[in-house]
């Protein structure tokens, strides 16, 4: 090796460490890695970003499952298990942790308890748009026990075109087609239930 040069093994196993570094913060795998800093993709990998939320023009976009995580929820069937025998609640805001009353947001939070898990902060509407156990994947990858998120409702999917949720002072619960249900609510998205750990939660006995 010529005094002052570089050898070409070290430099090779330099940018080889380089993307394991910059893939290990993204947060995605080496070729990904490597398609992201050679101008393959046009967002940081591994981000998710509920800013869009309240843009009426994306319909179906977002941030979506990486590849390799979950598929779906492990708790999807006992979620809406647990919404169906809530159907009897009645709609109230101010009443909305008591026994036989519920509003959107609430009845989910209810949900989560009946199944073990402790549901994100005071379980409001916009705690489940920011809560880390779930992940964002795009309206054409629905399943059955996805929570449907919009700015000022939120209900939970039993297909990928049909929902369930407390509607509000006339209606109650109501169980029907994701339009029908997501009433006013243009942005909303799909968000599954993955665990604190990136993986698919169990579910307490």
């Amino acid at each position: 090796m010529a005094s002052g040069g570089v050898n070409g093994v070290a430099v090779g196993i330099a940018t080889v460490g380089g993307l394991l570094i910059y893939a290990g913060f993204q947060g995605s795998t080496v070729i990904a890695a490597l398609k992201s800093v050679s101008g393959g993709t046009s967002k940081p990998l591994g981000t998710t970003s509920t800013a869009w939320i309240n843009d009426p023009t994306r319909r179906s976009g977002g941030d979506t499952l990486q590849a390799g995580a979950p598929s779906g929820s492990g708790i999807g069937p006992q979620l809406v298990a647990a919404m169906r025998r809530r159907k009897g609640e009645l709609y109230s805001q101010a009443r909305r942790w008591e026994a036989g009353y519920s509003d959107c947001s609430s009845i989910i939070g209810k949900c989560f308890k009946d199944l073990g898990i402790k549901p994100p902060g005071a379980s409001v509407t916009g705690s489940y748009l920011t809560w880390g156990q779930l992940r964002t994947v795009a309206r054409t990858q629905i399943q059955e026990g996805d929570l449907l998120c919009g700015s000022g409702h939120i209900a939970v999917a039993t297909s990928p075109t049909t929902a369930i949720g407390q509607q509000n002072g006339r209606a109650h619960v109501q169980e029907g087609p994701i339009d029908q249900i997501m009433w006013g609510q243009p942005s909303w998205v799909p968000r599954r239930y993955v665990g604190s750990a990136g993986g698919v939660g169990t579910v307490q006995t």
